[in-house]
């Protein structure tokens, strides 16, 4: 298990001790049909996650034909139960086409958190069909413009630091990065238990002066605000772990995210051409190996999951589409972290207390 793997789920373990004592089982919705890989990891990742957590229930979104078809001769736990949708929803699909698709899994599943049938809910599938579901069936916060996603991204100390937004918001103003930081500050001290984290703003230097308009425009909200705010940071000093919390544009954090996952191909080709030059490199590389591959699984998008989107009144958790059954599992245990801390109610409370 790679260090963000554990890392998620060691919180998860952490909250779930506490939800393991309520009368009621936590609930998380999981879109069935999204995904490239299709139901098969779901169905995998879905099983090895309530094996895993007690009191944890998992309604799998799907066709229920299909699904039955996929298990064959197994049968599910009965902590998994399956909730009929027609259809699924396709990747290169318009994201807003998907409101005129009420029978699709993403709906069914965003509406059954809606209605209160459901703690979180979890798709691998369309990410502006996930948010586009999100932002009619649950609504925005009161005082929220623009909801974020966040990511967990890996550094050298091995705490990770949290990335917001990393794909929702392409364009947006001052105002909206104060508020990415707030949710994201308070994510980092609600679920991941860290006091008083240190946000930053990511720019091309650390002088209040550089930056943007809208970065230079943010450091004096960001200063004026109740948030433990250390001023700029550059993209090089991310990954040595120097604050908790760092917040850009999804523009400039979906190019950050991607090259991070990018760079594992980079590594391994650049390992292997050079294991193949001589008997040296070759010993070397073997000697190396373990270590290799646990640095690789840093960068490995099923070790973190998903990315919780924040600043909608639910609980929801957006995954890669090339998810894995291990990426499912963790992604599951990060929906469940959530609605054990309750965090899209800590953000609506605390939105409303600054009143910003």
């Amino acid at each position: 298990m790679g260090r963000l793997s554990y890392y998620t789920r060691r919180f998860a373990r952490r909250w779930a001790k506490e939800a393991a004592s309520r009368d009621k089982p936590t609930i998380i919705a999981l879109d069935a049909m999204g995904g490239d890989i299709g139901p098969e990891a779901t169905l995998e990742g879905a099983v090895r996650i309530v094996a895993e957590q007690s009191n944890l229930k998992v309604l799998l979104v799907g066709n229920e034909a299909e699904l039955k078809a996929e298990l064959g001769h197994k049968f599910l736990p009965e902590e998994i139960e399956i909730v009929h949708a027609e259809e699924g929803f396709g990747m290169h699909e318009a994201s807003t086409s998907v409101l005129r698709r009420p029978d699709c899994s993403i709906m069914v599943g965003m509406g059954l958190l809606a209605n209160g049938d459901a703690d979180g809910f979890v798709s691998m599938g369309n990410t502006g069909a996930v948010m586009a579901s999100a932002l009619v069936k649950l609504g925005r916060i009161e005082g929220i413009e623009r909801p974020p996603l966040i990511t967990l991204f890996p550094t050298i100390g091995g705490r990770p630091t949290l990335l917001v937004d990393i794909g929702a918001n392409v364009d947006c103003k001052p105002i909206h990065l104060l508020h990415f930081g707030e949710m994201a500050s308070l994510y980092a001290e609600k679920v991941l238990c860290r006091e008083n984290p240190k946000v930053a703003l990511l720019s091309i230097g650390e002088e209040k002066c550089k930056g943007n308009a809208v970065v230079k425009a943010a450091y004096p909200l960001f200063e004026d605000s109740d948030l433990n705010f250390v001023g700029n940071i550059e993209g090089g000093d991310i990954i040595h772990g120097k604050v908790d919390v760092v917040v850009m544009d999804g523009f400039v954090g979906n190019i950050l995210l991607k090259f991070g996952e990018g760079s594992i191909g980079f590594f391994k080709t650049i390992a292997k051409k050079g294991r193949r030059n001589n008997l040296f490199h070759l010993l070397g590389g073997l000697l190396m190996k373990g270590g290799f591959h646990r640095i690789m699984k840093e960068f490995d998008y099923a070790e973190y999951g998903g990315a919780p989107l924040l600043g909608v009144n639910g609980n929801v958790v957006i995954g890669h589409g090339r998810s894995s059954s291990e990426a499912i599992t963790n992604a599951v245990a990060l929906a469940s972290m959530m609605a054990f801390a309750q965090i899209d109610r800590v953000i609506a409370r605390d939105i409303k207390r600054r009143g910003s």
